[in-house]
C-alpha cells in the first residue's frame, strides 16, 4: 500500500488542534490569576468604602450570619437586592428588606430617614404598606417616607435620583427583571456610591437576571413560633434567608426571626411536627427542637 499525503490541508492547519489545545492551556492561568485579581479589588473596594463612610459597619448583628458577609460587613454606600423564594413570598422579602434597613438606622450617627418606593401594581397584587404594622416592626414614622409610582422606569428613575442626593440613608424599591437590569442596577449603584445612601431592591419575581448588587438574598415565609404563654398567638416575623451572592464573602442559608424591641436577628429553633425543617421527626406536638436552624454554605 502507498501512503499518498492529505490532500486539501495548508501548511500547519493538520496541527490546528493541537496549537488550540496548548493555546487553552496557556490561558487557563491568566483567567485563574484574573479571577483572584477581580477578588481582590472587590474585597478592597468595601475596606475602602467602611474607612471612608461614617458610622458603624453594617451588619445583621448575628454571628452565623456575619461571618458569611465581607469583612466590613454590608457596603453603605452600595446596592442590595432581595427576591421572593416563590410566588407569594414578595412580602416576605419586603418585610426582610425593611429589617436590612432597620439595621442600618441602628446605628446612632445614621440620622437620615428612609424612603420606599412602591410600584402601583404591586401595590394591587400584595398590598399597601401599613403605617402602624412598620411601627411595630421598629420603624419611627419620623424616619419613614413613601412614594407610590405607577411605571417601573420611573420608579428606577426616582431610586436614582434619591441615592445621588444624600439625604436619605436607605432608598428601597419594588424591581422586576424585564427594567432592573445589569445597566440600570450599575447606575443605581454609582449613585448610592456618590450620595453616600444603601440601595435595597425589592423583586417581584424570583427568576431575577445579573444585577450590580454587592449582595443577593432571597427570602421565603414560614410559620413563626408562638410565645410561650399564649399558643395561639402569633410569634415574631421569621423567614429563610438565601444568601446567593456576597462580593467578599461567601453564599449561606438560615431561618431566622426578628426581634423590633432590639432591632436584631436571631436563629429559629427546629420545629418538630411541622414542614419548616425536613429532617425533624414529623410526629409528635409542637415544641423547639435541641440546637440552632442553621444550613450554611
Amino acid at each position: 500500500m502507498r501512503m499518498e499525503p492529505a490532500r486539501g490541508l495548508r501548511g500547519g492547519e493538520a496541527f490546528a488542534p493541537v496549537a488550540a489545545l496548548r493555546q487553552r492551556e496557556s490561558v487557563a492561568p491568566l483567567i485563574a490569576a484574573l479571577r483572584q485579581h477581580i477578588a481582590r479589588i472587590e474585597q478592597s473596594a468595601g475596606q475602602f468604602e467602611a474607612v471612608k463612610g461614617r458610622g458603624l459597619p453594617w451588619t445583621c448583628g448575628l454571628a452565623e450570619v456575619d461571618r458569611h458577609l465581607p469583612a466590613q460587613g454590608l457596603m453603605r454606600a452600595g446596592l442590595h437586592d432581595v427576591s421572593p423564594a416563590a410566588y407569594g413570598d414578595q412580602p416576605a422579602a419586603m418585610g426582610f428588606a425593611l429589617a436590612l434597613a432597620l439595621r442600618r438606622l441602628t446605628d446612632s450617627q445614621e440620622r437620615r430617614p428612609l424612603l420606599w418606593c412602591r410600584l402601583a401594581a404591586q401595590e394591587r397584587e400584595h398590598g399597601r404598606l401599613y403605617g402602624h404594622g412598620l411601627e411595630g416592626l421598629g420603624l419611627a414614622r419620623p424616619r419613614f417616607v413613601t412614594i407610590t409610582l405607577k411605571k417601573p422606569q420611573g420608579l428606577l428613575w426616582t431610586m436614582e435620583e434619591a441615592l445621588k442626593s444624600g439625604a436619605l440613608a436607605v432608598v428601597i424599591g419594588d424591581a422586576d427583571a424585564a427594567h432592573a437590569d445589569l445597566t440600570v442596577t450599575r447606575r443605581l449603584a454609582l449613585a448610592a456610591a456618590a450620595g453616600k445612601s444603601a440601595g435595597l431592591l425589592v423583586f417581584a419575581k424570583a427568576d431575577v437576571a445579573a444585577s450590580a448588587s454587592q449582595t443577593r438574598w432571597r427570602a421565603a415565609s414560614i410559620a413563626s413560633l408562638s410565645p410561650s404563654h399564649d399558643a395561639a398567638a402569633p410569634g415574631r416575623p421569621a423567614w429563610t434567608i438565601d444568601l446567593t451572592r456576597a462580593r467578599g464573602g461567601r453564599p449561606g442559608q438560615w431561618i431566622l426571626e426578628w426581634h423590633h424591641a432590639h432591632s436584631g436577628f436571631s436563629l429559629v429553633p427546629g420545629l418538630r411536627g411541622g414542614a419548616v425543617h425536613p429532617w425533624t421527626d414529623q410526629a409528635g406536638p409542637l415544641r423547639p427542637a435541641p440546637g440552632p436552624a442553621l444550613r450554611a454554605g
